[in-house]
């Protein structure tokens, strides 16, 4: 009951389909924009493509969009779903009457989830059939685990949004955070010992013949679902009657 009532949310607050069609929109624009790059820029003088474009740069261009601006939108919705304050009318309702952290943030975490993944699996099988269809056959195998690995980072983004909306009673709070962990990702990034070991390389991994093998797949993964499990345990853990007294006098204080 509590999952469909939190389902029933994001249809009510076109969170859903905002989400769906932002996926949709940019598998198609992405893989279009690969094909039919050179005739965009043919005319040009001063930019010139070193080769033709392929079935690896129409997945590539998708794989770049999701991992910023898709993984973006997860995020947003995803902590505005999870982000009971206690300055709204909604909200003093739960505080007042839930005990039970994880009775109210997990369902909402989960199916936040869900959503982002529904949404992650519906772009890559669109974008892989865009590919199908504008660069001729490819190894599919090796297409998907690359899509398969984004799809993993863009829900553990999203619960890691969602955990810290959660404990911290803000969507802003949480948005701000995500954006500080990836410029500081970005910064490490520039070390080559350590780019293999971050999140945003399974959020945005390269696309080669191979796809991306399982002990790479673990390696950038592994941070960020250690940084989700924590933020997780500290949304559910935490006593509700503080994360309400806490949002209660902040509204206050803003009044």
């Amino acid at each position: 009951m509590i999952f469909r009532v939190e389902w029933y949310r994001w249809l009510r607050t076109r969170r859903l389909v905002a989400l769906v069609a932002a996926f949709v929109l940019f598998a198609f624009l992405s893989l279009f924009g690969a094909k039919y790059l050179p005739d965009l820029i043919g005319h040009s003088t001063e930019i010139q493509l070193l080769r033709t474009p392929d079935w690896r740069d129409g997945i590539q261009q998708y794989v770049k969009n999701a991992g910023l601006l898709l993984a973006a939108v997860s995020v947003v919705l995803a902590a505005q779903a999870c982000a009971v304050r206690g300055s709204d009318p909604v909200g003093i309702y739960y505080l007042s009457r839930e005990v039970s952290p994880i009775r109210l943030y997990l369902p909402r975490i989960l199916v936040s989830a869900a959503v982002v993944a529904v949404a992650a699996v519906l772009g890559a099988v669109i974008a892989l059939y865009e590919c199908r269809a504008l660069f001729g056959p490819y190894p599919l195998a090796a297409a998907s685990s690359v899509l398969a690995v984004q799809g993993i980072a863009l829900v553990l983004f999203a619960v890691f949004g969602a955990a810290v909306a959660a404990r911290t009673a803000s969507a802003g709070r949480a948005v701000a955070v995500v954006a500080a962990v990836y410029v500081l990702c970005l910064l490490v990034a520039t070390v080559p010992a350590a780019q293999p070991y971050l999140p945003i390389t399974a959020l945005q991994p390269g696309v080669g013949d191979a796809g991306m093998p399982v002990v790479a797949a673990a390696k950038s993964l592994a941070a960020l679902a250690a940084a989700s499990g924590l933020a997780l345990a500290a949304a559910l853990t935490a006593p509700i009657r503080a994360i309400g007294a806490s949002a209660s006098s902040e509204a206050r204080t803003g009044q």
